[in-house]
This record gives structure tokens, C-alpha cells and sequence, in this order.
């Protein structure tokens, strides 16, 4: 690759937990940030890409260390939904899918979080237990996007009890016999799951350096001890991450203490198996001693506090675990729950939901834990800390520049608070991900994004009218709840 010089530009680095902001060249080669100078000092030779930084703030990529790529047909297709009766109406949704719609789904994700300055996801894939063959158009999709994309393997070998819908519904021959037909929470055996993970590890984590491979518990209560040693001992054979659901809901707590006997973060620490290598999205449901595990073995819960708010699951006690040192990283959610995948929205909730919930202001997050949430812990989400999440020689060059003169950044009186508290994407101009522009001025490097947005629409016709089995519970769950609720 050719030496890129962002020439004078305000660059936003980093300065102990925090930030600082410097006028700055920043040097591109090989897709590594090779050095920060003084602006207009940088050395230039023939054929290098200059970059004007004039009016442009230049800040790392977010990471949205939680998505699910195969709702995003879905946004906009549910509210005051409960966690139960929303997630079997996205499995109606996005049941028997073909590749190309998976495809389609994947680009229509990673095209909304380009433009928004997200140059990394965790991508818990897919809704159903995950084979090989499922994974290839989406991992195809974020490749051609050129964006850095952890592909979380969804696996579990347990029923779904948090979702029983009989436990709404009640237990009715139509019910049953529809769940024989149809039921995509089917377990799998822990050395057929196993053998996929390997496979699937082979065939495409190091991808082009964008796409990397986790096993990922659907939720760990989901999965019998086999299968969560399993996940961690794969992961510590291959060197990569575990990504999973954790404590969500209320009743995935008392689940786990109806298998365990105890909450599922003491259940994994007495395995031997908690560690950095752990990300946990939600983490709703757990006590002081469970933080104080997750800070000792530097565990990455992923908060998601639009979703958890939306569908009514609780709020994660974000700011107990920064006070207890845990890395607390953020999340969009799939649009189903959440309705977009725009990680301003997360940082911003982030920051004002523990401030709703009247907790003392001493422990109140503040925008740079916010941007520290959506960048440096992110990475560490992604097992990729001190590689991504921050400008500084030797990380790789996932950057995004904003505009200076937009009405939410001029006059920038303190980046870090305008990006937390004012932006929302508007401001986003370029995108350059592992050294590649992606995103320039409303273009993607990869085509047109507009006809993506045609496809999907053609594609949620065929859709609607593919799982009528699915929908048909799922529009009992929906009665069933709304009765609840009058």
C-alpha cells in the first residue's frame, strides 16, 4: 500500500483514560498508523495520498462490540414488545433464510455503521445454531465493505428456557405441534458444534486481516458446562475471543440458578474458564460479587442501553463496574430490539440513563468513559487491545474524520463531549479502515450502496411471507402479552 498523510488536521488522542485534541500530520502505511507529527511536518514523496485535514477532526473508529446482522430488515417492526414475544417474531422474520438475503443483510448493517464512524463490530451470528455455510455471505459482505468484522459463532446445546413460549402462551396441542414443526432453538450436539468452530476458524478468521472468528454461547445459560469449556478452550487453542448473551433478563438469572445454583459469572469463574477473553453483552442481572469477578479477570461486558431499554430487560449497573475498574464496552443491539445500529445513540444513553435512574453523581459516567466504552474497550472486546480503538503509532489506521464546520461540531468547544452528547453521524466524512478508505464524502468504496437498499426491500416481501408457522406464535405471544398489559 501507498504512504496516506492526513496533512493539518485536528487529531483527537489519547492522554491518560482520557483525550486530548492536537493539530497534527497523521501517517498511513501499510494500513498502520506509522506516525503522529506536527501539523504540516510530515514529509510526503511521489505518489503518496495526501489527505486534507483542514476542518476535519480526525478521532479512532467506534467499535460496536454487540450487533446481530440478520435483523436489520427488521427495524422499525416492533415496540413495546417484551423480550419473549420480540425475539420469536424476529425468528419468524429471519428463519430460512437464503444466502443472498444474508448477504444483502450483512452489507445493509455494515453500510448504516460505516456512515455513522463504526469501523469494527462484533457480529453475534446467526439467530439459529450457526453452521459453516451460514457464515460465508456475511463474512463475504463485511470483507467487501472493508469493515473489521468479529464473526461471534451462535452455539448452544441447551433448550431455551428464558424463552419457553408456553410459559406465556400455555401448554396447547396447536403450540406444541407448532413447535415440532418449526422450532429454530433446536440444540446441538457440543462435538458437532465443535467441529464446525474449527471449521469455520480455518476457513475464514484472518481474512484479508478484516474478519476474525469467536466461538459465541448464545447466552451461557443457553449451554451445558461442555459446551462453555469447549468455547473457552477453542479460543485458547486459536488465540481469539468468547463473545455471548449474559444475564439479559431477570429470569436468565434464576435460570442459571436452577442449573448452577448460583449466578452464571460465579458458575464460569468456578469452571476456570472467565477471562479477557469473554465479552458479555447486556449484563444486566448481576451482583456485586460478579463485578468484582469480572474486574479481576478483566471480563468485557457490552452494554446496550437503548435495547435493554426498549424491550424493558433493565439497565446494566454501568457505573459500578468503571468504579470497580471492569471495561465496560458498547453495543447497538440488532435494529430489531434497538432500530438502528448508530453508536452516538449508545454513548449518549450511555451516559444519561444512570443519571435518569438517580444514581449519585460521583459515579455518573462522563463523555470520555463514554468514548473510551465505544473505542479502547471495544477493542478489547475484540481481543484486539492496543491494535484498534485509538490514534497512536502502531495501531492499525481505523480512522474517521468528522467535519468541523457542521452545526453540531462548530465551534468545537470539547470533542469529546460534542461527539457523546451532539453528533450523531451527520458530521462524518471519511472513513479509512485498516489503512483503506471506505467511506468518502456519501461513497462506498465497495458500490452502490442505494441499490443494496432496493434489494433489501424486495427481499422483506419474500420474507414476510416465508416462516407463517413462526408468525402464527408469535402473534399469540404479542396477544397474550398486550392482555397482560390492559
Amino acid at each position: 500500500m501507498t504512504k496516506t498523510i492526513i496533512r493539518e488536521c485536528l487529531a483527537l488522542l489519547p492522554e491518560g483514560d482520557g483525550f486530548k485534541t492536537a493539530e497534527a500530520d497523521i501517517v498511513i502505511e501499510d494500513g498502520v498508523i506509522a506516525a503522529i507529527e506536527d501539523a504540516g511536518k510530515a514529509k510526503a514523496g511521489s505518489g503518496d495520498r495526501i489527505i486534507a485535514g483542514a476542518e476535519r477532526l480526525v478521532a479512532p473508529g467506534l467499535i460496536n462490540a454487540h450487533s446481530h446482522c440478520l435483523s436489520t430488515f427488521s427495524s422499525g417492526a416492533g415496540d413495546r414488545l417484551g423480550h419473549v414475544s420480540l425475539i420469536w417474531k424476529n425468528q419468524a422474520d429471519i428463519y430460512n433464510r437464503p444466502q443472498d438475503e444474508l448477504y444483502v443483510s450483512a452489507l445493509l448493517n455494515g453500510i448504516e455503521m460505516i456512515a455513522s464512524g463504526v469501523t469494527a463490530v462484533i457480529d453475534h451470528y446467526p439467530e439459529q445454531n450457526c453452521r459453516t455455510e451460514m457464515v460465508d455471505p456475511v463474512a463475504r459482505a463485511y470483507a467487501d465493505l472493508g469493515l473489521r468484522a468479529t464473526l461471534g459463532l451462535r452455539i448452544w446445546d441447551r433448550t431455551y428456557d428464558d424463552l419457553d413460549p408456553t410459559q406465556i402462551i400455555g401448554d396447547d396441542d396447536e403450540l406444541l405441534e407448532a413447535l415440532a414443526r418449526d422450532n429454530p432453538f433446536r440444540p446441538a450436539p457440543v462435538d458437532e458444534i465443535a467441529a464446525m468452530c474449527e471449521e469455520t476458524i480455518a476457513k475464514w478468521h484472518g481474512h484479508r486481516g478484516l474478519i476474525s472468528i469467536f466461538p459465541a454461547p448464545s447466552n451461557a445459560t443457553r449451554c451445558t458446562d461442555d459446551l462453555l469449556v469447549m468455547s473457552h478452550d477453542i479460543a485458547e487453542k486459536h488465540d481469539l475471543g468468547v463473545h455471548t448473551h449474559l444475564q439479559e433478563t431477570k429470569i436468565q438469572r434464576q435460570v442459571s440458578m436452577k442449573y448452577n445454583g448460583k449466578p452464571i459469572v460465579s458458575h464460569m469463574e468456578d469452571l476456570g474458564i472467565l477471562s479477557r477473553r469473554w465479552s458479555m453483552a447486556h449484563t444486566v442481572w448481576v451482583d456485586d460479587d460478579e463485578i468484582g469477578l469480572l474486574a479481576d479477570r478483566q471480563a468485557v461486558p457490552v452494554h446496550n442501553p437503548e435495547s435493554n431499554a426498549k424491550i424493558h430487560v433493565g439497565t446494566s449497573p454501568v457505573p459500578k463496574m468503571l468504579e470497580a475498574g471492569v471495561p465496560v464496552a458498547l453495543g447497538a443491539d440488532g435494529s430489531s430490539t434497538n432500530g438502528n445500529q448508530n453508536l452516538f445513540d449508545a454513548m449518549t444513553m450511555a451516559v444519561l440513563v444512570p443519571r435518569i435512574l438517580g444514581t449519585d453523581k460521583a459515579g455518573w459516567p462522563a463523555a470520555p468513559e463514554a468514548l473510551t466504552m465505544a473505542t479502547r474497550n471495544g477493542a478489547k472486546a475484540m481481543l484486539k487491545d492496543g491494535e484498534i480503538g485509538a490514534l497512536a503509532p502502531g495501531t492499525r489506521a481505523d480512522i474517521v474524520l468528522y467535519d468541523l464546520t457542521t452545526p453540531v461540531l462548530a465551534p468545537l468547544n470539547d470533542a469529546a463531549q460534542q461527539l457523546v452528547f451532539s453528533e450523531r453521524g451527520q458530521s462524518v466524512r471519511t472513513v479509512i479502515i485498516d489503512g483503506r478508505v471506505v467511506f468518502e464524502d456519501g461513497i462506498y468504496a465497495f458500490g452502490d450502496a442505494a441499490e443494496v437498499g432496493r434489494q433489501a426491500i424486495e427481499m422483506r416481501e419474500k420474507q414476510l411471507g416465508r416462516n407463517e408457522n413462526l408468525y402464527r406464535i408469535t402473534r399469540r405471544l404479542i396477544a397474550a402479552q398486550t392482555e397482560k398489559m390492559t
